[in-house]
């Protein structure tokens, strides 16, 4: 190879890893499904988040702010919300789906919220067993039972 030749390619490869992001410390089959989807469904991809849940009422205004407070109205109790049954999912064609599990609540066997829709209401899952696929009655998704 002569030497023009050499230094484009040096300049080619250092462009391509200026350009890419930064890797995520993750499982190698994490890494092959992910390279079967990029190539089957070559369109951008987020990620929905499904195990980080915040609290708002927890919430406390700043120190410096001025004037008085306006009070934080909590999320509503348990209690409060909505019980709407859960369905049974409809069989998966192909691969097993990968889906999330839905949150359970403590002090209420049986119930749980919707990992899509954690403020619309509890989902009753007391007629399905631990790892069942169940469909959402709030968004029409599909969760597994905890």
């Amino acid at each position: 190879m002569n030497q023009p030749l050499k230094c484009f390619v040096a300049l080619l490869l250092a462009a391509f890893f200026a350009m890419s992001e930064g890797a995520d410390a993750r499982s190698i089959s994490d890494f092959i499904k992910a390279v079967g989807n990029s190539i089957a469904h070559p369109h951008p991809h987020t990620r929905a988040r499904t195990s980080e849940r915040r609290d708002n009422s927890k919430q406390t205004p700043p120190k410096d702010a001025a004037g008085p407070t306006a009070a934080v109205s909590p999320s509503p109790s348990p209690a409060e919300l909505t019980v709407r049954p859960a369905s049974a999912a409809p069989e998966a064609k192909g691969p097993k789906r990968d889906v999330p599990y839905g949150i359970p609540l403590p002090n209420k066997e049986g119930f749980v919220t919707s990992p899509y829709a954690p403020n619309q209401g509890l989902v009753d899952v007391r007629g399905f067993s631990r790892g069942t696929e169940v469909k959402d009655p709030y968004t029409g998704k599909i969760f597994l039972t905890p």
